[in-house]
């Protein structure tokens, strides 16, 4: 999962935030978690210049259906991925 987080998010936040996200996720069982910093964007999204990336690999055998919506509908969150690996 690709997160893109409004810029001004403390650390707090944050990780409330991953809190909120990994419940919707079921059971998670093996989880990365990179942080990539703060990087510009080419247009405006959701009226912002810039977000924080986080990308997450976790491995979970069931993904709520409502999580899709509960991301969309985050006003912290900017914009979302949700890829499934093989």
């Amino acid at each position: 999962m690709v997160l893109i987080l409004k810029r001004g998010l403390d650390k707090k936040a944050v990780d409330t935030l991953l809190a909120e996200v990994k419940k919707l996720g079921g059971e998670v069982k093996k989880e990365n978690l990179k942080e990539m910093g703060e990087k510009k964007f080419a247009y405006k999204i959701k009226g912002e210049q810039s977000g924080n990336y986080i990308v997450w690999e976790f491995e979970s055998e069931k993904i709520s259906p409502e999580m899709d919506m509960r991301l969309r509908n985050n006003d912290s969150i900017l914009r979302h991925l949700l890829t499934r690996t093989d």
